[in-house]
């Protein structure tokens, strides 16, 4: 026998099942339509526990109700037996018992039982080619997600949120993981203590936690350690410059324009070459001459066969993506890209060559110079440079040749300056 809330009495009540069957029967019924909350339903089917084979009689389900029963004076009414879904699924008919049960648990519908245990729907007459209302009708009745098509949908909002939260924070994890390893190489081979840093890195790697809080627990041991590096390289930089004043380090970029721009008139330059050859002791050539005495100034200085040019993965061999992902912040707003690749920095040399003001020509000089890579990377920590202080450097074009010029002498250590804005950022 039947009772009054549409359970058949050989089936054991539960509190989420009786909580289904109060929603069947609600009076104030939500104005919704079919393709509405099964958009809902399917959305928020992770969040409710609703997978495999659940997710697919549910599916079933949803697509064997009519479209016109789910108007609010109708009832969505499906009628199918357990057999006839045990084929459909492929798989044995306790399992999908077990899964109805579920469904109806997790307050996506309710049971309609009749007397007998059977399931079928009775319609009155066609009407102007629709089927009719359901007189009669045994099976699953859909009025609970009806009911809940609005907490559905924050179900699979907020549950699509979440993944792409603990997606973005992967993502973060990673980057900073491969950010301080590259700290780590680089303070290994110029001999800064990093210990501390990457004890500290190990114990969040392997700690229970979840990979959110995972992502900002690494963001602050990645600002720890970029603090720790430039405090380092701050006091190496200091002790090493204290006895060369006048002359910026070799190894970082100078901000200096590289080229003498003040102007000179001809009467100068006519008084300099008289001079030069007035000299009755200079038998030499005028080139020579400049050359050797040049020398004669700077007699430590060591010349750089052509056979030793530094390769373009020598000098990347510091410089990573996630560094410059990290360090060239202001680039990638005002580029309106991401730096995820060395495809997307090499890409965009052409606007970037526009923001400093460099020629086309000048970029293909550099490029076949320099390699594509080294270039791109230059370039873009000018823009970088110049965007966040346009003051800072005076001819930014000048700027870029002059750091390709000390790359190709293998005096330009870029991750410096790169870690430096990093820091800054």
């Amino acid at each position: 026998m039947q009772d009054s809330t549409g359970v058949a009495s050989f089936r054991k009540l539960t509190p989420a099942m009786m909580r289904a069957q109060q929603l069947a029967l609600a009076n104030d019924i939500v104005e919704t339509s079919k393709g509405e909350v099964a958009m809902a339903l399917k959305k928020a089917a992770p969040a409710l526990g609703i997978d495999g084979t659940c997710y697919h009689i549910l599916d079933i389900l949803i697509g064997l109700t009519v479209a016109d029963d789910w108007r609010p004076n109708r009832k969505p009414i499906v009628a199918i037996s357990n057999e006839k879904l045990a084929e459909y699924v492929c798989r044995s008919k306790r399992t999908v018992m077990r899964c109805l049960k579920r469904l109806v648990e997790a307050g996506v519908m309710a049971y309609r039982d009749s007397p007998t245990g059977r399931r079928y729907v009775h319609r009155g007459e066609f009407h102007k080619g629709k089927l009719g209302e359901i007189e009669r009708g045994f099976g699953f009745d859909f009025s609970p997600a009806r009911q809940r098509v609005a907490e559905l949908k924050e179900l699979g909002e907020a549950f699509a949120r979440r993944l792409k939260q603990e997606k973005d924070a992967r993502r973060t994890v990673n980057r900073l993981l491969r950010s301080i390893e590259d700290m780590a190489v680089l303070a290994a081979n110029e001999g800064l203590d990093f210990s501390e840093v990457l004890h500290a890195v190990n114990q969040a790697k392997d700690a229970p936690m979840g990979i959110v809080q995972k992502a900002e627990v690494m963001q602050g041991l990645y600002e720890m350690a970029l603090g720790a590096f430039a405090a380092q390289e701050a006091e190496c930089d200091a002790n090493a410059c204290s006895s060369f004043e006048e002359t910026p380090p070799a190894g970082d970029i100078c901000d200096t324009p590289y080229n003498n721009t003040n102007p000179q008139s001809l009467e100068n330059i006519s008084i300099k070459r008289r001079s030069a050859h007035a000299d009755p002791s200079n038998h030499e050539d005028p080139d020579k001459a400049g050359i050797k005495r040049a020398f004669e100034k700077a007699p430590n200085r060591k010349v750089r066969a052509k056979s030793s040019e530094p390769s373009q993965e020598d000098k990347l061999q510091n410089i990573s993506v996630g560094l410059l992902k990290t360090a060239l912040t202001e680039l990638q707003v005002t580029l309106g890209v991401e730096f995820n690749r060395w495809q997307d920095v090499t890409a965009h040399t052409t606007e970037m060559a526009l923001l400093i003001g460099l020629s086309q020509a000048g970029l293909a000089e550099a490029e076949k110079r320099a390699g594509g890579y080294v270039a791109a990377a230059v370039l873009a920590t000018t823009a970088e440079k110049a965007l966040r202080d346009p003051e800072l450097i005076s001819s930014p074009g000048g700027y870029f040749r002059a750091c390709i010029d000390r790359a190709m002498d293998g005096e330009l250590a870029l991750h410096k300056s790169l870690f430096g804005l990093a820091n800054g950022a």
